[in-house]
């Protein structure tokens, strides 16, 4: 190391002022271009990962303690028991009516104790009105629901089975 040290000065001494000047800018050049792309760039941008990074952390956090709060809510409100078949029947036919999916085209049957079968050719926009307002306003679920499309736009054949709070078919 120190024999390089040696030729290096010696080989420094050699040159001209005006040579000695010019390697020194050039050393100086490749010197700052070292370290802008060696250090700095790979840097700026690892800081530019973390701000995206950060930013979408905090949407998550902010949806994570949304879910937190309604969960409290839900908690805080006192357990309903399920209403049988026979009482969510009439609320069913209340609220589709309130939405406007008139009573001509399905029907309801009891299914099970607690379940209740809607079926039949209906208004789409209004059906997802419909059990929007039954789960939003009167947890009403849709346990499960097997749809198809009709040669009418915005018609479908639908049969859905419903169950209130707790209820099981």
């Amino acid at each position: 190391m120190k024999a390089w040290r040696e030729q290096g000065m010696a080989y420094w001494r050699q040159r001209s002022p005006r040579e000695q000047r010019l390697l020194a800018a050039m050393a100086a050049v490749l010197g700052a271009a070292t370290l802008y792309l060696g250090v700095w760039e790979p840097a700026s941008q690892s800081l530019a990962r973390n701000r995206a990074s950060v930013q979408k952390l905090q949407a998550e956090l902010g949806y994570v303690q949304s879910l937190a709060a309604e969960a409290d809510k839900l908690k805080r409100q006192p357990a309903q028991t399920a209403l049988p078949a026979r009482e969510l029947m009439p609320l069913i036919r209340q609220v589709a009516q309130a939405q406007g999916l008139p009573p001509a085209g399905w029907q309801l049957n009891a299914d099970g104790e607690y379940g209740v079968t809607l079926e039949g050719v209906v208004n789409f926009d209004a059906w997802t009105r419909v059990a929007g307002v039954l789960a939003a306003q009167h947890q009403v679920r849709i346990e499960s629901m097997r749809l198809e499309a009709q040669p009418a736009p915005g018609q479908a054949h639908i049969k859905a089975l419903l169950l209130h709070a707790g209820g099981q078919s």
